[in-house]
């Protein structure tokens, strides 16, 4: 299983590192693969979501200097750290459901290949 760079970077308006990729993975790995983006989705939903509710900041000695500090943190981070973090669940949720689509329809069609081939050995 490997990730390849389909188009360069992507032609998102996200940054480069995180355009479109493609996930090329052997039909034998594809429950592997699978199980491995579900488990990233289940810590991605037990550290990360549970991290979220503390954005954004708060002054933290609740003194003009971390008062500013906090507020520009918020404006210049806050959002785009949101907009990364929805973007990558979605990512996640996305190559889950495609790989279960996929292994769906090959074992569909393997199944199919099997029956043929057991046709024609009885006939």
């Amino acid at each position: 299983m490997h990730l390849a760079d389909v188009d360069g970077g992507g032609t998102s308006s996200l940054p480069p590192e995180f355009g479109q990729r493609k996930l090329k993975v052997e039909p034998h790995a594809i429950p592997q693969a699978r199980k491995a983006f579900e488990h990233a989705l289940d810590e991605f939903e037990a550290k990360i979501e549970r991290q979220v509710e503390k954005l954004p900041t708060k002054p933290w000695a609740e003194d003009p200097i971390s008062s500013e500090t906090s507020k520009a943190f918020n404006e210049q981070t806050t959002e785009k750290a949101l907009a990364a973090l929805v973007f990558y669940k979605k990512q996640l949720i996305g190559v889950i459901d495609q790989l279960k689509m996929i292994e769906e329809q090959y074992r569909q069609v393997e199944g199919d290949n099997e029956a043929m081939w057991g046709k024609h050995l009885r006939d």
